[in-house]
């Protein structure tokens, strides 16, 4: 049987990646001060959002996924398609409302963003590779939702909250955003866990939630999708390292779409875990 993969570009795969899962790519699309980019190099995206009056995101249109879907059915596939969380995007549920006029696509919502996607897109080749049904495919990419942890580290709070995509909860916000956020993306949504002030506090805090969430549990890899934040990725890798006993290479370090950076503003750091 064939199948053919799909994703959208939040997933932060490498031109290498593409190739090898031999992936389609559906864009989010960056606005720029009017002018909308469905690919743009990530860190010039972030250049160009210093200097913008407006920047936003749109999701692909429902018309585009009818047509990827189409286009790869009608060649005899059967389409798995894998997306970020729905508690931060519509993407998922667009997919989703487009896939029901097929038989045989599929769409999994990955209740994370950025590299935590490439770990269900990597599960998901291999499974191809290993020539499971399709539908065995689905239910294991589905059961790997409680597997993946998705923090954010929020420099600067403008960004979230303009956007919407922070929810106001426990009051950690109270209209300070000169504060340091820790956030965790829940299967419903992101949520404020913590508030700090300074860089050293804000990674410890990230450090003592990891530890509370992995308690008994084992870490298979850790990867940092990060908006030119040079300064917390240090301290992130080298505190992960000491308390974990855990090298983050540097493959798994990617400055993240802007899709995402967007929404988080420059400063932020996504740290994505995969347990076994």
């Amino acid at each position: 049987m064939k199948i053919k993969l799909v994703t959208d570009s939040t997933s932060d795969l490498t031109a290498e990646e593409i190739a090898k899962y031999d992936i389609e790519i559906l864009p989010v699309s960056a606005n720029i001060d009017g002018t909308q980019y469905d690919f743009i190099d990530n860190k010039e995206y972030i250049y160009k959002m210093r200097e913008a009056k407006n920047f936003s995101t749109s999701q692909p249109a429902v018309g585009l996924f009818l047509d990827v879907f189409k286009k790869w059915t009608d060649l005899g596939y059967t389409v798995i398609s894998i997306h970020i969380s729905s508690a931060i995007s519509g993407t998922y549920s667009t997919a989703y409302s487009a896939a029901q006029e097929f038989e045989n696509v599929y769409v999994i919502d990955s209740k994370t963003a950025s590299r935590g996607l490439k770990y269900f897109i990597d599960d998901c080749y291999n499974y191809v590779q290993e020539g499971k049904d399709p539908l065995e495919i689905v239910e294991l990419l589905n059961n790997k939702q409680e597997k993946v942890l998705t923090y954010v580290t929020i420099d600067k709070l403008d960004n979230l909250v303009k956007g919407g995509r922070l929810k106001k909860s426990a009051g950690l916000i109270g209209g300070l955003l000169n504060i340091k956020i820790l956030t965790k993306l829940y299967p419903e949504e992101l949520t404020a866990i913590d508030k700090v002030r300074g860089k050293k506090k804000l990674v410890q805090s990230l450090i003592e939630n990891i530890k509370k969430d992995t308690l008994g549990k084992k870490i298979r890899q850790i990867s940092l999708a990060d908006v030119l934040s040079d300064e917390y990725v240090k301290e992130i890798r080298e505190a992960i390292a000491e308390n974990f006993n855990y090298e983050i290479p540097n493959e798994n370090i990617h400055t993240t779409t802007p899709a995402i950076s967007t929404h988080t503003g420059e400063g932020a750091v996504g740290v994505l875990i995969e347990l076994d």
